[in-house]
């Protein structure tokens, strides 16, 4: 099972409507179930849930062989954490999926590390998605895993005090 999480922050409509149209042209294989907070559109071609108390949205992430999702860093910490493969979309500000575009660049990011693969237009999903069924397998995938894991708060860490810094910069 592909576990498709949009986070609790903001719709992804764009997200799941391109998923749930794929699967009912038969694009993606599998079965896929899908939490999609507030967006408008509802899935038509896989099972959903709007949001999920923790125990059930955990139960659905272990029980999940993939992920797809946003490029939030709640999702990839998850996903990391659990040692899940995960396919990144990123949201975009042109489609006011967020309110600029720093998902990109932390797509690109772990992209460039090797800890997720990423879609950046939503055609790329089927390719990504068989590309991701064997993506850190092995014993090398676990080491990714838990290397990317360490990487990853370093890499937050390292954000949050450039944004740290550059307030202090400006304000004093």
């Amino acid at each position: 099972m592909i576990f498709l999480t949009v986070g609790s922050m903001f719709p992804f409509d764009r997200l799941v409507r391109s998923v749930d149209e794929m699967l009912g042209q038969k694009l993606i294989d599998g079965m896929i179930v899908a939490q999609i907070g507030d967006g408008q559109y509802e899935p038509q071609h896989m099972a959903f849930d709007r949001y999920l108390a923790k125990p059930e949205y955990d139960n659905r992430l272990v029980a999940a062989t993939m992920l797809i999702g946003h490029a939030g860093a709640g999702t990839i910490a998850l996903a990391l954490k659990h040692r899940k493969p995960l396919l990144v979309v990123p949201r975009l500000k042109q489609y006011n999926e967020h309110v600029n575009d720093h998902q990109v660049g932390t797509a690109r990011k772990f992209e460039k590390l090797g800890y997720v693969l990423v879609a950046y237009d939503m055609q790329d999903i089927p390719a990504k998605l068989k590309a991701l069924s064997i993506f850190g397998a092995g014993k090398r995938g676990r080491r990714i895993w838990r290397a990317a894991s360490v990487c990853f708060w370093k890499h937050l860490c390292l954000r949050a005090i450039r944004h740290v810094s550059a307030h202090l910069r400006v304000h004093h």
